[in-house]
């Protein structure tokens, strides 16, 4: 697939940044739907037909602020004239993806400070937080000689795991189909490099490559929409840009596009085993240079970002490309074993 990926739609705000935890979330809506594209592909008649009922019970909400938070009939209201009744169920699998960031936009009260325990009850869409501790692992390293503090949790691998089992029981389907819609966000997430670690840096962490400065050099610049200010929005924004209804023809692009996953890793259902694949990734390559050891690049260079070039870029659509395709394949291998 060409690395010159043109981004025709607007981009997504950028994300509030916060020194303490990992604001921006996993992909930006076209990754997410980009994930669920390679999972319909490998869902079973059987599994697409129950996701539909389930998908079908995903209500429209009002948020503590007094605004819309788009449900089913929304989805189905937005969706391109003249698909398929199988592509309009495409399409609507795709969307339902982004669903859980799309709560955190609205005034659900909110924190990504993990609690300490992984006793959180699930309550369907009554929920009126929209637990933004679920959607990473903050797994620590340093680039110094910083002392790393231990994983916080709940995390995204401990509720892919709660919801993994819950799917499985005896729950209604109301229940279910929060579950279902965390479920593809989350598998999302937790393959996105930067959603599985925190580095830190003369003690303090960078909340996931938030807090990480760069710009983007003349070539890289022209693939994005709008140029993102820092890692992980970067990183968030490989596989395209745009709100979650004008994304969905860019991700399935991106996502027709890519590579079969390996057999042997989409056989791994440990989703602590994902989380570490991402962990090492975020190492080797996100960090890699031109990134630097610190937030920023030191004031005696007379730099204030760091440049990110035409070789990290191509290295990076490719770790996005390879992560996308595998974490389609792992949700479908998920939903079609245990959805019942």
């Amino acid at each position: 697939m060409s690395q010159l990926l043109r981004r025709a739609v607007v981009a997504q705000l950028l994300c509030v940044v916060s020194a303490f935890s990992s604001l921006c979330w996993g992909w930006g809506n076209a990754g997410h739907e980009a994930v669920a594209y390679v999972a319909w592909q490998q869902l079973t008649p059987q599994t697409r037909a129950r996701v539909m009922v389930l998908l079908a019970q995903v209500p429209a909400l009002t948020s503590p602020t007094g605004k819309h938070v788009p449900g089913f009939a929304d989805w189905k209201n937005d969706l391109p004239p003249g698909l398929s009744q199988d592509d309009q169920n495409l399409y609507l699998f795709m969307r339902a993806a982004t669903w859980p960031d799309s709560i955190k936009h609205v005034g659900f009260k909110d924190s990504d400070t993990a609690p300490g325990t992984s006793s959180d009850v699930n309550i369907g869409f009554s929920d009126k937080k929209s637990h933004g501790y679920w959607h990473f692992v903050d797994a620590g390293f340093a680039s110094d000689r910083s002392k790393v503090p231990a994983t916080p949790v709940p995390n995204a691998v401990t509720q892919i795991a709660a919801f993994r089992a819950a799917i499985k029981s005896g729950e209604s389907d109301k229940l279910k189909s929060y579950d279902l819609v965390w479920l593809e966000h989350l598998v999302g997430d937790v393959h996105q490099p930067l959603h599985g670690t925190v580095r830190y840096y003369q003690s303090k962490g960078d909340a996931g490559g938030n807090l990480v400065v760069i710009k983007l050099s003349t070539p890289v610049r022209q693939d994005f929409a709008s140029a993102p200010r820092e890692l992980h929005a970067f990183w968030d924004d490989l596989p395209g840009e745009g709100n979650a209804s004008a994304a969905l023809p860019d991700a399935a692009k991106f996502a027709k596009g890519l590579n079969s996953a390996p057999d042997d890793k989409v056989a791994d259902t440990n989703p602590a085993d994902w989380a570490v694949e991402s962990f090492t990734m975020a190492k080797t390559d996100a960090y890699a240079s031109p990134i630097g050891k610190g937030p920023k690049p030191p004031a005696s260079s007379g730099k204030t970002a760091y440049v990110i070039t035409q070789k990290y870029y191509d290295q990076s659509m490719q770790d996005a490309q390879d992560r996308v395709a595998l974490a389609g394949a792992r949700l479908a291998k998920l939903l079609n074993e245990n959805l019942n």
